[in-house]
C-alpha cells in the first residue's frame, strides 16, 4: 500500500511542476504615431480659378515584440461632413474646398462615417525595430466662387477629428481588405487648411466698330462694352487711355491709316458729353465687384470732319481697373 501512495504523489508533483514552468503567448505590442502639416493655400482667385496645393503626413510605427509584424493602418479626416469641404472667414462667408487622397483628386479623404474610405497604408516592421511612412494630401479650392470675398480664410481640423486606427499581423499575416476593419485607434496633431482671397479683377472689352461710312459731313454714333470682373466688395474704377495716337491726350482720339487720321471720341454717356479717359474719380466710371462680370457701355462718336481717302482707320485703346 505504500508503494501505492508513493507513486500517486510523484504523479501529483510531474503534473504540478508542468502547470508552473508553462509560459503563456505574449501578444504582439506595436506602437504607432503620425503628424500632419498644415494645409496653405496663400493667395487664391476662386472667382476664376481653382487653386491646388499638398499637405505631408507622416507615420510611424515600433514593435516591441520578438516577432516581425506587418501594421495596416487608416487614417480618418473628420471635420464638417460636407463635399465640398467649407473655409470660413469669422464674418459668415464660406470658401469651398475638398482634400483629396489621389494626384487627380478625385477621391476625397475623409472617413468610413461619412461614406467615404479613409486612407489606409502598410507598413512592414522588423523584429523589435521600426518602420516609417510618409504620403501626400491633395488639396484643391475649387474655382467658380464667384461670390467669394476677400480676406483670409480657415478650416480647422483638431486633434480629436484627426484619427487612426491600426491593426498588427503577426509575422506578415494577411492584412484585412479595407480601413473599415477594428483596430487599435490613434489621434495625431491637428492641423489647419488657410487660404488668402486676393483682390482680383479681369477685363475684357469688344471691338467698337463703326462701320462703313460714306463723307464725313454728320456726326455718327457706335457702341461698345467693356465687361469687368472682380471678387465680391472690391471697389474699382475703369478708365480709357488716349489710344495710340493722340499722345497721351484723351481729347486728342483718332484713327489713323498711314498719315491720314479721322478724328473720334468716348463716352461715359449716352448723352456723349462725358468724355471716358483714365484720371481715377474725375472722368473714369465707378464700380463695386460682385464676383460676376459687369458690362459698361462705351459711347463712340465719330464727329463731322473732312473726309480723309477712303481706307480703314483704327486705333487700340487701353482699358485699366484700377483698385
Amino acid at each position: 500500500m505504500n508503494h501505492t501512495l508513493l507513486r500517486c504523489c510523484a504523479a501529483l508533483l510531474l503534473i504540478g511542476f508542468g502547470l508552473f514552468w508553462h509560459k503563456p503567448a505574449q501578444a504582439a505590442v506595436v506602437t504607432c504615431t503620425a503628424t500632419m502639416s498644415n494645409v496653405n493655400f496663400n493667395g487664391v482667385d476662386p472667382q476664376s480659378s481653382q487653386t491646388d496645393i499638398t499637405g505631408t503626413l507622416n507615420y510611424s510605427c515600433t514593435d516591441i515584440d520578438n516577432n516581425p509584424q506587418t501594421v495596416s493602418l487608416c487614417f480618418n479626416l473628420l471635420g464638417q461632413n460636407t463635399d465640398p469641404r467649407l473655409m470660413n472667414d469669422g464674418n459668415g462667408d464660406t470658401l469651398k474646398f475638398q482634400l483629396y487622397t489621389d494626384t487627380a483628386r478625385t477621391q476625397v479623404w475623409g472617413n468610413s462615417g461619412f461614406g467615404t474610405q479613409a486612407q489606409g497604408f502598410l507598413l512592414q516592421i522588423p523584429s523589435g525595430g521600426n518602420a516609417q511612412g510618409t504620403t501626400t494630401i491633395y488639396a484643391r479650392v475649387l474655382g467658380g466662387q464667384t461670390a467669394a470675398v476677400t480676406g483670409n480664410y480657415i478650416d480647422t481640423f483638431p486633434a480629436g477629428q484627426t484619427t487612426f486606427t491600426f491593426t498588427t499581423h503577426n509575422g506578415g499575416g494577411t492584412p484585412p481588405p479595407s480601413c473599415a476593419a477594428s483596430g487599435t485607434p490613434g489621434t495625431f496633431n491637428g492641423f489647419t487648411v488657410t487660404a488668402n482671397v486676393t483682390a482680383q479683377c479681369t477685363v475684357n472689352a469688344s471691338t467698337l466698330d463703326f462701320g462703313p461710312v460714306g463723307l464725313l459731313t454728320a456726326a455718327i454714333g457706335q457702341s461698345s462694352t467693356v465687361s469687368v470682373q472682380c471678387a465680391t466688395g472690391i471697389a474699382y474704377n475703369v478708365g480709357l487711355d488716349g489710344g495710340q495716337n493722340s499722345g497721351g491726350n484723351i481729347n486728342a482720339r483718332k484713327m489713323v491709316l498711314g498719315a491720314n487720321s479721322v478724328a473720334y471720341q468716348l463716352y461715359r454717356d449716352s448723352g456723349r458729353t462725358q468724355v471716358w479717359g483714365n484720371t481715377v474719380a474725375t472722368n473714369t466710371v465707378a464700380g463695386t465687384g460682385t464676383g460676376s462680370a459687369q458690362p459698361f457701355t462705351v459711347y463712340g462718336n465719330v464727329p463731322a470732319q473732312t473726309t480723309p481717302p477712303a481706307g480703314t482707320y483704327q486705333d487700340t485703346v487701353i482699358v485699366s481697373v484700377t483698385y
